[in-house]
Order: structure tokens, then sequence, then C-alpha cells
């Protein structure tokens, strides 16, 4: 019998054992990570929905700009943001032809009047001349950083 009650107490003991050590180790979290929580301050939605009014950048890119004379005047090769995230200018193409002896000027975004014609395109006019246009200054790449500044002569980013 001291046989069977040796046995029967060595196997209770390693029974016992993962017991022992299930119940010592934490049990798993339920909330996430401190390095996953938002910090309090950016409590913000994120998530946004689409304005009436509002057009892509990549609409914008290439459309024609008319004047009040509804003369062509160029189209547009950039959309330039500000540090805070809106729209600051649009880059335009001005003069040449084909591409071919064009420049570029920054227009101010807010200078730009956007509409709706019959087709539902967008119809983007400013209230320049080809004279003033060609008479304002260029618009010079200044880095491989995306950046610019008015100025003489054109070296775009690569």
């Amino acid at each position: 019998m001291k046989v069977v009650s040796v046995s029967t107490a060595a196997l209770l003991s390693m029974l016992a054992v993962p017991l022992a050590i299930a119940q010592t180790q934490p049990a798993p979290s339920t909330s996430p990570p401190p390095a996953a929580t938002a910090p309090a301050e950016s409590k913000q939605t994120m998530w946004y929905s689409h304005q009436a009014g509002e057009v892509r950048a990549s609409k914008l890119i290439g459309s024609t700009i008319r004047n009040t004379a509804n003369e062509s005047i160029g189209d547009i090769n950039e959309v330039v943001l500000s540090k805070d995230g809106r729209v600051a200018a649009v880059i335009v193409g001005v003069g040449g032809f084909l591409g071919i002896g064009e420049r570029e000027v920054a227009i101010s975004f807010d200078a730009l009047r956007m509409a709706t014609d019959a087709n539902r395109n967008t119809v983007l006019t400013v209230n320049a001349t080809k004279e003033s246009l060609k008479a304002a200054p260029e618009w010079q790449w200044t880095s491989s950083t995306d950046t610019g500044t008015t100025g003489t002569g054109s070296t775009k980013p690569n």
C-alpha cells in the first residue's frame, strides 16, 4: 500500500505544479499596451467625408485656367500646400506652345474662381491678362525637396 500512496502522492504533486505556475502568472490584459494608446490631445476624429464643392488635386493638375475674357492663359502644373496643409497656390504654365517656351508662375489659390459648367466640368478663372502673367515673377524650384520660390530661371525637381 505504501507504494500506491507514494505513487499517488507523486502523481498529485506533478499535477499541482502546473496549476501553481498558472496561478502565479499574471492574467492577460484586455487593455491595449501603453504604446498603442492614443495621447489625450489627439482625440480628434481622423475620418473625413467629401464635402460639396471640393475638388481633388489630381483633377486640378492639368486643368486649363481662363481669364475673365474667357481666354486660355495656361494650365496647372502643380498644387502647392502650406505648412498647415491648405492649398496655398497653383503653379501655372503660361506662354509657349505645347510646353515649349512655357514658364511657370505661382497664382494664389484664393485668386482662382471655381465654377461648374453645364456638363459638370470644373471651370477655373482668374482675373489676369496674358500680359500680366508674362510680367509676373517666374516660379523657380529651389531643390529636390519640391519647394520653390518666385525668381528667375527654372530648375524643376527630379
